[in-house]
């Protein structure tokens, strides 16, 4: 089933992909996404999930498009930025999760910083707040 959707995505047939996609669990998405990025550096797979976004917008896409260009299109042109504007999107979205939150401090973490020293502290005392053993929280103001 996961090489029928990765063909249906690569070959630009979104809303039958969708279909199928909807049939299955989130964990499949995420691996058929990730496998596509990872193993064929597929732009395609991100078009995928930004079609899925423009059908119903929640934060569980946005997080997936930013993870996906985060991790395995991590490569490509300002794909950090773009990364991040889904992960801040997704916290918008959906501001109770506290996940969400956590993986925008990758942001300040990555070279280009993208998150200031300031902004990270501020979303780490957030975190703490709600989750006291959170290690990305407590990671980002130890070495801040």
């Amino acid at each position: 089933m996961k090489e029928k959707i990765k063909q249906l995505i690569t070959s630009g047939d979104f809303q039958k992909a969708k279909e199928y996609i909807e049939n299955e669990d989130r964990n499949t998405l995420e691996q058929v996404v990730l496998e596509l990025g990872f193993d064929e550096e597929s732009i395609s797979a991100y078009s995928f999930v930004c079609y899925l976004i423009n059908n119903n917008e929640t934060a569980y896409y946005h997080y997936l498009a930013s993870e996906l260009l985060s991790t395995a299109l991590c490569h490509l042109p300002d794909a950090y930025a773009s990364a991040l504007y889904h992960a801040k999107r997704a916290v918008e979205l959906s501001p109770e999760d506290v996940s969400l939150k956590e993986h925008l401090l990758l942001f300040h973490e990555i070279p280009e910083k993208l998150i200031s020293k300031e902004e990270a502290k501020a979303i780490a005392q957030e975190i703490l707040k709600i989750m006291p053993n959170s290690e990305a929280a407590k990671n980002v103001l130890h070495n801040a």
